[in-house]
């Protein structure tokens, strides 16, 4: 039987591709491949990325919810100003007596404001709730009512003064001796402005005359109080509690550990913030209420 081999005008066999034609089209197949796998590649990245995004928060809230839930991680930071009854940021002395009493009966434990940075900077939760204790401004009453009433009961507290407000001599206000007696009374001094001015103002402005008034009300403020007092300070409270970004900036740059605003709320010690948040006492909050705020 005579075996006939055809050979096609190509070069292949007759009936099969040649070899370069079934090359190529392995190659196409092999590409078209790649392609649709490189497709269903990046439409799963995109697709994972995009459920990771969605669900990687939740975890990340829930943490955070679980923060926000312990009182052992969390610090509210008390504000008061003047001790004379008079004015609705003003409480008398007897109802501040009930306030710290208050805190005393429910077991908490005042604690002083370098200890809380240093609880931000190592964060672990406190073994019972904690307060902090804050006066602004410097009035005459925190001097001759607050010291006393905070030496009985031994609690820390921090005075943010503005130094307009300091007197070298005067039988009725703050003087730098009287806030120099205080230090020594356990009554940590720290910096509040020079002459109490609405900083975000000057800060909107942003020419040389009210830039040049920044640098005095902020950084200038820390170096009067450091010089009178013998001290260093590092904490800055925003006049009024009013601030942005640029500001909190200016602080961070004159030194200060930490700023303070009137933002209501407690401090999450595992968030090291750099600006923490007060809760604004005033005269007509109720005894339940200052409960209700610290619990």
């Amino acid at each position: 039987m005579e075996m006939r081999v055809v050979v096609s005008p190509s070069g292949g066999l007759g009936g099969f591709p040649d070899s370069s034609y079934i090359i190529d089209f392995m190659k196409n197949i092999y590409i078209v491949i790649l392609s649709l796998l490189g497709s269903l590649g990046i439409s799963l990245f995109f697709y994972l990325d995009d459920f990771s995004l969605s669900n990687s928060s939740r975890p990340d809230w829930r943490y955070k919810d679980k923060e926000i839930s312990s009182r052992l991680l969390a610090i509210p930071i008390l504000l008061y100003h003047n001790i004379n009854g008079r004015g609705p940021f003003s409480i008398d002395d007897a109802v501040l007596r009930e306030q710290f009493q208050l805190i005393k009966e429910k077991g908490m434990r005042v604690v002083s404001l370098h200890e809380l940075i240093g609880r931000l900077e190592h964060p672990k939760p406190y073994r019972e709730k904690g307060v902090i204790i804050t006066f602004d401004d410097g009035y005459y009453s925190t001097y001759s009512l607050l010291v006393p009433l905070a030496r009985e009961f031994r609690y820390p507290v921090t005075q943010f003064i503005y130094c307009d407000a300091v007197s070298q001599r005067s039988s009725r206000s703050m003087t730098w001796a009287r806030l120099r007696i205080m230090e020594r009374m356990g009554i940590d001094v720290q910096a509040h402005s020079i002459s109490h001015a609405d900083l975000t103002e000057l800060s909107r402005k942003n020419d040389p005359i009210s830039r040049k008034k920044l640098f005095e009300e902020i950084y200038l403020s820390k170096r009067i109080i450091e010089l009178y007092l013998g001290k260093k300070v590092d904490f800055f409270a925003f006049p009024y509690g009013r601030y942005d970004l640029y500001l909190v900036k200016l602080a961070s740059d004159a030194g200060y550990k930490r700023v303070f605003s009137t933002d209501y709320g407690s401090n999450i010690i595992t968030r090291d913030n750099f600006c923490l948040r007060r809760n604004h006492i005033k005269s007509s909050y109720s005894l339940h209420y200052i409960e209700n705020l610290i619990k």
